[in-house]
């Protein structure tokens, strides 16, 4: 009996210390870099990994100031900034029990630029207040990421030059510079230039996104009619609307003013709203669009825009009797490459970018885009633009 519970006293103590030694191991194998930092911000224990990233002398305890090695020197408080841009530090994380946001950041380490992301979370210890600092090296995968997007800008370039080429002939031919046209070739070319066109406008898409992704994209703002925008969307797309028997409406005022905005973005917005209004829109249907000037926004429209910018708004707004959209799916249509399962009357699905496309674009002009739709009764997007200088 009592070899069986002096077995039993030893295996209960030899507990603890398997587990610490399982956490020992895991530590040590682990690729991330893991360390331990106190209320004061100094680091009290770090993982191999970790000292790897930062080029520190792992085979010494170290003890350095954490907002140091992050920040610099001139900086003794370890904060982040999430994407509304409110900043949290650790001794806020330990005081509220939260976790701060994940952070990419950007540093010189031995000479060297790299990109480190982090994650701090608070830890409840008997001792001490702690926080967990978990940091990996991004900066490859960065790397690749700005080659993809490089590549993916060259090749749209490449696409452009001759897609504008075949543009120029065969608004040539429609000219009838080339010689008169029978209305049977006329409409052969005209196809042609609307199927350009389409070509040209996915091209476009792309480059948009590669150059947002490279953090490139820029907006050329001018004074410009707004009524002379919404006719050059329309007038790309008129062969597809009557193709597939639906009526585009305009409802904009003659003596609408001027907008300062970029007419390029802004074309590009109404395409892809149109576009998608066609493809979801059955025979017979129409599609609507028209823009006012709001004052006052309403309690769904006021959360969008700040103070300074809820003034004078364009509303802008696209609005289809097609299919509807499931309430659902409404939170993912303007992610990229998302699409809405169609139903077997609907068009072709496209690359799933033109929403998100129209959602970039507005939000470079410190607007926001909505939707409301509901199943069979169709859908309106609305765009709030504060473009109007008066």
């Amino acid at each position: 009996m009592t070899n069986t519970q002096h077995t039993g006293t030893v295996q209960q103590a030899s507990k603890p210390e398997t587990l610490q030694e399982q956490l020992r191991i895991i530590r040590a194998a682990s690729s991330d870099g893991i360390a331990l930092i106190d209320a004061n911000n100094h680091i009290v224990e770090a993982n191999n990994a970790f000292s790897n990233i930062f080029g520190l002398d792992s085979t010494q305890q170290p003890d350095i100031d954490c907002a140091e090695l992050l920040w610099g020197k001139d900086n003794n408080t370890l904060a982040v900034e999430d994407p509304s841009g409110h900043v949290f530090t650790i001794q806020q994380a330990l005081e509220q029990h939260q976790a701060l946001p994940y952070v990419e950041i950007d540093l010189s380490i031995t000479a060297l630029s790299r990109s480190i992301g982090l994650t701090i979370t608070p830890l409840t210890t008997a001792n001490q207040p702690l926080s967990l600092l978990i940091v990996r090296d991004v900066t490859a995968m960065r790397e690749t990421v700005r080659l993809k997007s490089n590549f993916l800008s060259m090749i749209t370039h490449e696409l452009r030059s001759p897609l504008n080429a075949i543009h120029g002939y065969l608004d040539l031919a429609l000219s009838g510079i080339g010689g008169e046209l029978n209305q049977q070739q006329q409409e052969f070319v005209q196809r042609a230039r609307s199927s350009s066109e389409h070509l040209y406008a996915l091209i476009e898409d792309l480059l948009l996104v590669s150059r947002a992704d490279s953090g490139q994209a820029r907006l050329n703002r001018a004074l410009v009619s707004l009524q002379e925008i919404v006719a050059d969307a329309i007038e790309e797309l008129e062969l597809m609307a009557t193709d597939n028997g639906i009526d585009i409406i305009v409802d904009i005022p003659h003596d609408f003013p001027p907008i300062y905005a970029d007419a390029v973005r802004v074309q590009q917005v109404l395409r892809n709203l149109i576009s998608n209004a066609l493809r979801f829109t059955p025979s017979g249907g129409n599609v609507t669009i028209s823009a006012t000037i709001t004052n006052r926004l309403d309690n769904d429209e006021s959360s969008l825009l700040s103070a300074a910018e809820s003034g004078r708004l364009l509303k802008l707004e696209v609005r289809d009797t097609g299919h509807g959209i499931a309430m659902e799916q409404q939170q993912r249509i303007f992610e990229r490459f998302y699409q809405v399962p169609q139903p077997a009357s609907s068009r072709s699905n496209g690359l799933g970018l033109g929403l998100a496309i129209v959602k970039m674009i507005v939000e470079m002009h410190g607007g926001q885009v909505s939707v409301t739709s509901s199943e069979g009764q169709g859908s309106t997007f609305t765009c709030l633009l504060p473009c109007l200088l008066s």
